[in-house]
């Protein structure tokens, strides 16, 4: 019986150790989600973001992967970090409009208003039409 109250415990333990970083383990959904990480995480969440949703893929559409090389250009001719995409994501976060907004349409949004000459360029090479 000692045995059982002592295993009983030592899992109560576990599970009180444990608890927080399960609770911590959950997707980046919407702006309190965002809000919540760190300075650092959040830098590392957006390098996450731009390293996926800017690699061009063989099957992508020709839009989506003109928007992708203009956003690849823009970011290295603007010598961007990670630090200051954060930086732009945790500030638009500030309008009340965005609190249910995912952080990945966040980025999207916000590399759109700042690359959008890169994107338009070259969208124009292949004569397709400037974004609005």
């Amino acid at each position: 019986m000692k045995a059982i109250a002592s295993a009983g415990l030592k899992l109560a333990a576990l599970v009180a150790v444990l608890a927080p970083a399960v609770a911590h383990a959950g997707y980046v959904n919407d702006r309190r989600g965002y809000l919540s990480l760190t300075p650092e995480a959040r830098s590392g969440y957006v390098q996450g973001l731009a390293d996926s949703l800017n690699y061009i893929f063989t099957d992508d559409a020709l839009p989506n992967a003109l928007a992708k090389k203009g956003r690849q250009r823009c970011l290295a001719d603007q010598r961007t970090t990670a630090a200051i995409l954060a930086d732009r994501i945790t500030t638009a976060y500030k309008d009340e409009r965005f609190s249910g907004v995912a952080p990945t349409a966040m980025y999207l949004v916000k590399m759109q208003e700042t690359c959008k000459t890169y994107i338009n360029e070259q969208r124009s090479q292949f004569g397709l039409p400037p974004i609005p």
